[in-house]
């Protein structure tokens, strides 16, 4: 439970760069993940460019921590591969793989940070042309990565009065 309090989004890192076997382990975290009927539809674009970096940035107002990032992962789903296609279970699965590499990657002492790109039009539309992905692939999160200028306290974010016991607004009084 440990990395999980210390999970926090870094948005600065230093200049050191992160090695291939690193963001493999993070992508393995990823891939670790639950997805629906074992569909495993996800697809990993790993970018590094800081050209790529600097137009991202242009076209997602919250992506400023990649002036610092030593890589960033598109997080995508492969729609072919859904076992229910329509259904959106690509979007539960993709997330949970996102939790995945967040919680890896601070367990190995590397910052991120999860930007959104799903379920915005102009950034998937973006990413699409940027990462020339199939109209089958479809972007849901991009995942920045670097060496943490400085770490943040961990937190629990527990509230007890959002837990209830068996119908909502019943107290659950647990210990």
């Amino acid at each position: 439970m440990e990395a999980i309090f210390k999970r926090r989004s870094i948005r600065k890192y230093t200049d050191d760069k992160l090695s291939d076997g690193q963001i493999k382990d993070i992508i393995r975290a990823g891939m670790a993940a639950p997805s629906c009927k074992a569909s495993c539809e996800w697809v990993f674009i790993v970018l590094r460019d800081q050209d790529d970096f600097e137009k991202i940035m242009e076209n997602h107002g919250y992506a400023q921590a990649l002036k610092t990032a030593s890589a960033a992962v598109l997080v995508c789903a492969d729609l072919e591969k859904e076992l229910e296609p329509g259904e959106g279970w690509w979007i539960q699965d993709c997330s949970a793989a996102v939790e995945n590499m967040l919680i890896e990657a601070t367990d190995m002492g590397i910052g991120s940070l999860w930007l959104g790109i799903h379920p915005r039009e102009n950034r998937i539309r973006f990413m699409k042309e940027l990462c020339a992905l199939p109209e089958n692939i479809e972007p849901l999160a991009l995942v920045a990565l670097g060496m943490p200028q400085r770490e943040k306290a961990p937190v629990d974010r527990y509230l007890d009065e959002q837990v209830f016991d068996g119908r909502y607004g019943v107290k659950w009084e647990k210990s």
